[in-house]
């Protein structure tokens, strides 16, 4: 029936790769030729879809739906002209002492299933799969016992899911996840419009650095900038943890510090003054909500700018990194994965 499968990936610490890798392989077994395609801000969808083609997309969770670099790129895709698609966003699985807590993907996987409808394409399945959670600004990294026996539960059920489809027959899944998705519609709206926005500001690079750049070449959304001799990371950045978890120096690092001072800084009523200088009849919901997240940006550029200039100090460096949690805790990447696999 199918005649080429597309694995395409957006990844950060290589969890959704290894699952177009297993995508792979089962093509392999079934004699059908694959092709492995990192999804990135920067890139040319190069193929001419047809009916005898099966895309399988996998990418991560964020804010309980899919990243904007996912959505934006899908939208992208030339049209299916028939060609058929599967989804498998991978969503943060966490084990503790023997017991396995599921992640929850919401709307990650059936937002894009209804875009590559929209674009033509015959969506076959639809599947949620955990994966060790990488969000290492958040949490430890999963120890390596873990992250193991969270994987390999994952690789038969990915690799299930691929057959199935493969053979022609549909296998969707998550629906009580998405459900739960979409009442929580408002928060991944949030998130993606303005969490993820002051979440690229946490990051910053310690004492450790030494300018490799490797944190530059390696981010697919071209999100990290080398400014006076530093790392700075920008707003396009979604918080991957690919430069915290694959630094080969384990220089970047989260403040805590910062975090809080952005807290306070988009929490007074700077914006609200604003507001109270325009003309009643002009205040609207929409200019109130336009005024408010210009101010957030502006004020949280600002605030990252500063701190920029005061990480020029070696001392100021120093202090801050002892200040943050991700300087004591463990970083996650997937087992055998290194950045080389994304070249």
């Amino acid at each position: 029936m199918f005649t080429e499968l597309f694995a395409f990936f957006s990844t950060g610490t290589g969890n959704s790769y290894k699952v177009a890798k297993w995508a792979a392989e089962v093509a392999a077994q079934a004699r059908v030729h694959s092709r492995i395609q990192q999804i990135k801000t920067a890139m040319k969808w190069d193929f001419v879809p047809n009916i005898h083609h099966l895309l399988v997309v996998s990418y991560p969770t964020h804010g309980f739906t899919a990243p904007w670099l996912m959505i934006k790129q899908v939208f992208r895709l030339p049209n299916g002209n028939g060609a058929s698609a599967a989804v498998i966003p991978t969503r943060a699985g966490f084990r503790v002492r023997g017991i396995c807590f599921p992640g929850m993907e919401g709307t990650a996987g059936y937002l894009l299933a209804l875009i590559l409808a929209l674009k033509g394409y015959k969506v076959r399945g639809v599947l949620g799969i955990d994966m060790p959670s990488n969000w290492t600004a958040l949490h430890w990294g999963i120890n390596p016992e873990n992250a193991d026996f969270i994987i390999s539960a994952a690789e038969p059920k990915a690799k299930y899911f691929v057959k199935t489809v493969l053979a022609g027959q549909q296998y969707f899944d998550g629906i009580v996840p998405l459900v739960i998705g979409l009442c929580l519609t408002p928060v991944s709206f949030m998130y993606l419009i303005l969490a993820q926005l002051m979440l690229a500001k946490m990051f910053f690079a310690s004492n450790k650095c030494v300018k490799c750049g490797a944190c530059i070449r390696f981010c697919h959304k071209n999100a990290i900038r080398m400014n006076q001799g530093r790392p700075y990371w920008t707003y396009s950045c979604d918080s991957c943890m690919a430069c915290m978890n694959y630094c080969p120096q384990q220089a970047i690092e989260v403040s805590p510090v910062f975090a809080l001072a952005v807290y306070y800084i988009t929490s007074v009523s700077t914006s609200t003054w604003l507001l109270n200088q325009l003309p009643t009849k002009l205040l609207t919901a929409q200019l109130v909500g336009v005024v408010q997240y210009a101010y957030v940006l502006v004020s949280v550029g600002i605030a990252y700018w500063l701190l920029h200039t005061l990480l020029r100090m070696k001392a100021f460096r120093w202090a801050l990194t002892k200040l943050s949690h991700t300087h004591y805790w463990r970083r996650y990447h997937a087992p055998d994965i290194t950045l080389k696999d994304f070249e």
